[in-house]
């Protein structure tokens, strides 16, 4: 993009806080945050480095999308960064996106919180906390009767949602509420987050009062809940106290972050992430994992790092939160800084980095597939996961697939429920560098094919015995025998762990619901004790929430276990 293009640009951009995308065609190679986006973009006719001036040089057009406020820039900046993966922009590898509360495009449209929001549907945040959102949801669908994408389905005419039943859903598929009524509802529903919930919360204390005077304690405890989580979307509320302190360094290469992370004084864990390459600079590194990789629930109430992020809108927004976020200030936090450090740093010598170097891949993280069946019966799938030579078995994975007698089906049909789980967010683990597959070029196409349709971008090669010999879609690679048994043992632990599995499930001892990601064994025998099997299959979430320990997220990923069968 030429200077006269870039100023004809900049002055057709808002003066108002938002997001700003540069473009190369329809491809998005970079996206920013601004208060004022015009100003911003002025910045870009002397870039800063060498890298960004290529991109302004790259790009041909500059797109934008103006937001409420700086904080929902931010957020939206970095969706947009997970989603899109612009190549001039630092990115952290294993961030999860923002999450969003939608209306769907539905005949009767459907409230729901996502990651990955629909094309067609109408979207308000993003915001910080998914549990938060799903608070909020919770309320406004109470409120207004607004239908979810599940009751949908399981909706018909004259049979009603079990939600219909608790008061959270009015019926519109089942014809319970007049068309016109529910569009009003609708409407309603959406001022709450198109303009400001202020309203509504006053109506709700009116009747909150109202509640308590006629000695209506359960429904005045309701409506408390409801003020508190309309309240707390808009982040204006403290978060809770969690003791928590993440201590935040870098290493030499600028391409990996360790954190420390500690509750009250005591060291919890030591965790690293990854950026996709290494950073222009400390600065630039932070910022990427701040607003990439703090997308969740809790935000710790201390931050310390070894530099302070120089950008106005992430400091304004972790003291809006109540982050207390600084620099090492004595001897004790310094040597934190250091054990932080030595977590950043990349193990030496690894074979999969040799594996990298031949493979002209940066190689630190892969996951293997197979499948184990007996003649088309009791058909499985594993998702094993080795990270700097170690298997990393919290992320493994596995999946009952359809009974059929065809290796190639069976491989296509676990490599697309992976790739749609990575695509759609909700998979949260980090995403790997490479992909492979036991079994020769008929499992390896079906799983490429698999990764086509869903649009996952990812290097996948095949290893087939005896010669323990790699695959490559376009080309065989050759890999020396000491490099290979790293490709060797991955192959190995992927088939260990799919035999079991499928043993466990011909032999009749497969643990119940043992497949729900997240679900420990104390909880399933909780519920277990709780329900029978077929109980527990007619059971509603809000059945399922009165076991210890089993809240909404999961009750949902139960459902919806039992409801895929």
């Amino acid at each position: 993009m030429d200077q006269e293009k870039l100023n004809k640009e900049i002055e057709e951009k808002p003066e108002k806080a938002g997001v700003y995308i540069f473009r190369d065609g329809e491809v998005p190679v970079y996206v920013g945050k601004a208060v004022d986006i015009r100003d911003r973009l002025r910045s870009y006719r002397d870039p800063r480095s060498t890298r960004i001036a290529k991109m302004v040089e790259k790009a041909d057009s500059i797109d934008h999308r103006v937001t409420g406020d700086e904080k929902e820039a931010l957020l939206l900046e970095a969706n947009l960064i997970k989603k899109f993966q612009p190549k001039y922009n630092t990115r952290l590898k294993d961030s999860k996106s923002y999450p969003v509360i939608q209306f769907t495009s539905d005949k009767f449209p459907a409230i729901e919180a996502t990651r990955d929001p629909d094309e067609e549907a109408t979207v308000f945040g993003p915001y910080t906390s998914m549990k938060r959102v799903e608070n909020c949801i919770k309320s406004v669908r109470d409120i207004y009767g607004i239908t979810s994408s599940k009751c949908k389905r399981m909706e018909s005419e004259d049979d009603p949602c079990m939600d219909y039943q608790i008061g959270l859903c009015s019926a519109p598929y089942a014809g319970r509420i007049e068309p016109e009524e529910y569009t009003k509802n609708l409407e309603e529903a959406k001022k709450v987050f198109e303009e400001s919930p202020e309203d509504l919360i006053q109506d709700l204390k009116e009747e909150m009062k109202e509640a308590s005077r006629e000695k209506k304690y359960e429904r005045a405890a309701t409506l408390r809940d409801y003020i508190e989580n309309l309240e707390s979307l808009g982040g204006d509320r403290s978060f809770s106290e969690t003791g928590l302190t993440h201590v935040l360094a870098l290493n030499k290469a600028l391409d990996r972050i360790g954190v420390l992370v500690m509750e009250q004084s005591t060291i919890k864990e030591k965790e690293f992430y990854r950026l996709s390459e290494n950073a222009e600079s400390k600065q630039d590194a932070l910022k990427a994992f701040i607003t990439q990789s703090y997308a969740s629930d809790t935000l710790p109430e201390k931050i310390v790092s070894e530099v302070r992020v120089e950008d106005e809108e992430i400091n304004a927004w972790l003291e809006s939160e109540g982050v207390d976020y600084k620099e090492p200030e004595d001897g004790r936090e310094r040597v934190l800084l250091d054990s932080a450090k030595s977590a950043a740093q990349r193990p030496k010598d690894t074979k999969m980095e040799d594996l990298g170097e031949i493979l002209e891949l940066k190689v630190e993280r892969m996951e293997c597939f197979d499948v184990s069946h007996t003649g088309g019966k009791d058909v499985v799938g594993s998702n094993v996961v080795f990270e700097d030579d170690k298997p990393v078995k919290s992320d493994y994975r596995k999946k009952k697939l359809k009974e059929e007698n065809d290796d190639y089906e069976n491989m296509y049909r676990l490599l697309k429920w992976r790739a749609q789980r990575q695509v759609h967010g909700r998979d949260e683990r980090p995403e790997p560098d490479l992909l492979l597959i036991d079994g020769g070029e008929g499992q390896l196409d079906a799983a490429a094919e698999a990764l086509r349709e869903v649009g996952w971008s990812m290097p996948v090669f095949g290893i087939v015995k005896p010669d323990d010999k790699i695959l490559g879609l376009h080309r065989n690679p050759e890999i020396p025998e000491d490099t290979g048994q790293i490709l060797s043992a991955i192959r190995d632990e992927a088939h260990r762990f799919a035999k079991k599995y499928h043993e466990s499930r011909r032999d009749g001892i497969e643990p119940i619901l043992e497949e729900v990601d997240g679900l420990g064994e104390k909880k399933r025998k909780a519920l277990m004790q709780e329900f029978t099997v077929e109980e527990l299959k007619e059971a509603s979430t809000e059945d399922m929430e009165t076991v210890e320990g089993i809240g909404e997220e999961m009750a949902e990923k139960i459902d919806k276990y039992l409801e895929d069968g």
